[in-house]
């Protein structure tokens, strides 16, 4: 059989002749031009390149370079899109959040009030260095000095882990203030004083949700443990102190929806507390005021 362009099928003789070697697949056919004479032509539409073909490893090597490109782009757009999504969720203050009324600072004095912050600044690092725990009263004298002059000192706060350390000696005050049902005290209202520290050392309203339901965790978990022990021991009184207690720190810095935290708490009780002491924690803690917090309570307490 011919075909219009001068080529035929080849005549199919005993066994299969093989491809020329580099070739990629393809058949042989009879060229009329070249008075009957086999050639091999390859299959152009076979998406295979020919083996040590030149061009082939070119074109195949800018597909390869092409898709690199594309797929690094997609990766660095996934990057972007990730790191401006954690900036929107850091944003995002907890609901206890309580922003600072601003107070008013006379142009003429910024510039002095500012370097009176940094100053009481430079006095909790020296006690960092020196190994020695921060006092309420440093805490409040830094978020005092921050107020007046309408400025934030994170910039100075080296290295950056002391911007945690910072605010985390900040959160145990605040739920202990809590704890007490303080708004008095030397920080005043735990929720505006945590707030402002937050904006006064670099810590975004994100983290400071979370470092603040990491402590008050904590705190739930002791105050569960010591109440029961209290009871068991006969001491029903202090228990009920203890979970008072609980109850003002709950309702001050209440846990988010589906706090993890709740179920590692009651997973770590159930081998410290008993069914009877976990049910009478629970009723006791409701019938002394609990409120809205109770359903926490539970949870904690794996009911």
């Amino acid at each position: 059989q011919v075909s219009a362009s001068g080529f035929s099928l080849p005549s199919f003789g005993i066994g299969k002749r093989k491809r020329p070697k580099g070739a990629g697949p393809g058949r042989w056919v009879t060229d009329r031009s070249l008075g009957g004479r086999e050639v091999f032509v390859e299959d152009i539409y076979s998406g295979r390149g020919a083996r040590g073909n030149p061009l082939a490893d070119t074109l195949q090597y800018a597909d390869n370079s092409r898709s690199e490109k594309m797929a690094n782009q997609a990766a660095d757009e996934e990057k972007q899109k990730a790191r401006q999504e954690k900036l929107v969720t850091e944003a995002v203050p907890p609901s206890w959040w309580r922003y600072p009324q601003p107070g008013y600072c006379p142009e003429n004095q910024k510039a002095d009030l500012l370097q009176n912050a940094r100053r009481v600044l430079a006095k909790l690092s020296s006690k960092r260095i020196a190994g020695t725990s921060y006092s309420e009263y440093d805490l409040a004298d830094l978020r005092d000095a921050c107020a007046l002059a309408g400025a934030s000192v994170a910039d100075r706060v080296k290295p950056k882990s002391a911007t945690t350390g910072l605010f985390k000696a900040g959160v145990s005050f605040a739920v202990d203030a809590a704890a007490r049902r303080s708004q008095t005290g030397v920080i005043g209202d735990p929720q505006t004083f945590l707030s402002g520290l937050a904006g006064d050392v670099g810590v975004t309203p994100g983290k400071a949700g979370r470092l603040v339901q990491a402590a008050v965790a904590a705190k739930l978990r002791a105050d569960l443990l010591q109440a029961a022990a209290q009871k068991r021991s006969g001491d029903e009184g202090d228990a009920m102190l203890t979970l008072d207690g609980a109850i003002g720190v709950l309702q001050t810095f209440p846990f988010g929806e589906d706090a993890p935290e709740l179920e590692m708490i009651a997973g770590g009780l159930k081998s410290r507390i008993n069914d009877g002491e976990r049910r009478w924690l629970a009723n006791t803690f409701k019938d002394i005021g609990g409120g809205e917090t109770c359903g926490t309570v539970n949870e904690a307490l794996g009911l």
